[in-house]
């Protein structure tokens, strides 16, 4: 048989840990990307729009003429980036070039910047990015009103600049946050292995206070386990627990049966000793008469062993189902029906309910088949043993299986006793392995079912069997 597939608790977590952390370093790479170019690109946009404020602030309109006085300042500002390529230009509004490039582009679809309020008044910002001069270029714009002796106009202020230094400052600003998110990482990976070392230690506590067992202690384990294990931990003590008292009732059985064994035995031996060396032809007879009863004593004490055996491990293993109760009882009828009427008694099936039960059927038979094979044992000649099968006759109004003989009965005394693994009353003549009834009782009680004995009148027993539940078909 092949060995199932196993799996790794530690490598799972470990797996479910660097996946999670991957999404997390991918989702951090992302944030940390865009928020280096908007901090880069609102610190840049933040010079250029300085630099181009202190340009139109000393722009003026003198005698109709406008007049452009371009600060020093303005250029020591952008010349912070000191390698990136600046380009400006100072219009009026209409067409007129004043200074700077000229031809500098236009966008359809400005960026709408802050309005910051300036020296002269509040100037309306716009930024736009475009490739310049074959490299990418962002310009802001700034206009002006120019207002002098009724004459009035609007000057543009545009500045360009490359992208070299903001994108140096955002790729600067993107690999510090990273660096913290690769030492996060780092330390919550360390931080994890242990957790998982620490949260998988009851697991191996658990495995070596298992292995250090000799593999006859069967006493609960006593550990302090975490709530989740702990489920487990009850498990496996119960499974002892019903492991232990399968291997002392085995135990048990076991020693009983081989007494009841020795016995016959022990009998057969002598008698069949004595008639090799007796010379008298009648008490050989006798001799080996009584060879062929311990010979029949013990068939029946090992066929009973050996029913017992196979139903215990039925009663383990097997599932119940459907089984119809009244189908069984007439199959088992018909099959000791022959060897009833050999000793002179008649079975009588007297039920004609339709019955389903739950249980298994294999063992519900064996259990039908003792008690009549009991009460046939014990039954005189030309009598009848009755079976009766009634729906919702029982304790809890569930079918009531009833089988009566008119045999010597039993005592009242005797009745708790009866159903104990190889009892024989000392008042019984007939031979018998004392396990019939203690068969009947076990089956009953694995299918929920009451065992019960009463007195047959004139004289006699009757056994009644009340299931509970039960289906009429």
């Amino acid at each position: 048989m092949a060995e199932p597939l196993s799996y790794s608790i530690k490598q799972q977590l470990a797996t479910i840990t660097i996946v999670v952390l991957f999404i997390f370093a991918a989702v951090s790479y992302w944030g940390a990307n865009k928020y280096g170019q908007k901090a880069a690109q609102l610190s840049y946009d933040r010079l250029l729009t300085g630099a181009a404020y202190q340009m139109a602030e000393n722009i003026r309109l003198q005698d109709g003429r406008v007049v452009v006085d371009l600060p020093r300042s303005a250029f020591d500002t952008l010349a912070l980036a000191s390698e990136d390529r600046v380009f400006y230009s100072v219009d009026i509004v209409g067409g007129i070039h004043l200074t700077g490039y000229e031809g500098l582009p236009e966008s359809e679809s400005p960026e709408p910047g802050p309005s910051t309020k300036s020296s002269v008044g509040q100037l309306p910002v716009s930024f736009f990015e475009v490739i310049y001069s074959d490299e990418p270029v962002r310009f802001v714009t700034v206009e002006r009103v120019l207002k002098d002796l009724g004459i009035t106009k609007t000057v543009r202020v545009k500045i360009g600049q490359t992208l070299l230094a903001r994108n140096e400052l955002a790729e600067g600003i993107s690999g510090q946050a990273l660096q913290a998110v690769a030492w996060f990482i780092v330390v919550a990976l360390i931080l994890i292995v242990f957790g998982i070392w620490l949260i998988l230690r009851p697991l191996n506590k658990l495995n070596v206070a298992l292995s250090k067992r000799s593999p006859v202690d069967l006493h609960p384990l006593t550990l302090n386990v975490p709530q989740e294990i702990r489920p487990l931990l009850k498990t496996i003590n119960h499974f002892m627990l019903q492991l232990g008292s399968t291997l002392d009732g085995l135990k048990k059985y076991t020693g009983e049966a081989a007494h009841q064994i020795r016995t016959p035995l022990a009998g057969l031996k002598s008698q069949a000793q004595n008639a090799l060396t007796e010379h008298d032809p009648g008490l050989r007879q006798e001799q080996i008469k009584r060879v062929v009863e311990c010979t029949d004593m013990l068939s029946n004490t090992v066929s009973q062993l050996l029913s017992r055996a196979q139903l215990v491990h039925r009663l383990r293993s097997e599932l119940f189902a459907d089984v119809p109760l009244d189908s069984l009882i007439e199959e088992v009828c018909r099959e000791i029906a022959v060897s009833a009427l050999h000793r002179g008694v008649e079975v009588a099936y007297l039920g004609k309910a339709k019955v389903v039960v739950l249980g298994d059927a294999f063992s519900l038979k064996q259990m039908i088949r003792n008690i009549l094979e009991n009460a046939i044992q014990y039954s005189p000649q030309n009598s009848v043993v009755e079976v009766d099968l009634k729906s919702g006759a029982g304790i809890d109004g569930g079918p009531l299986l009833r089988v009566s003989d008119c045999g010597p009965g039993i005592a009242e005394e005797e009745k708790e006793h009866v159903f104990e693994q190889f009892y024989r009353s000392p008042n019984n003549p007939r031979s018998g392995s004392g396990l019939g009834l203690a068969i009947v009782q076990e089956v009953a009680a694995h299918h929920d079912a009451q065992l019960q004995l009463k007195d047959n009148f004139p004289q006699g027993l009757i056994v009644e069997i009340h299931f509970r539940g039960g289906l009429n078909r």
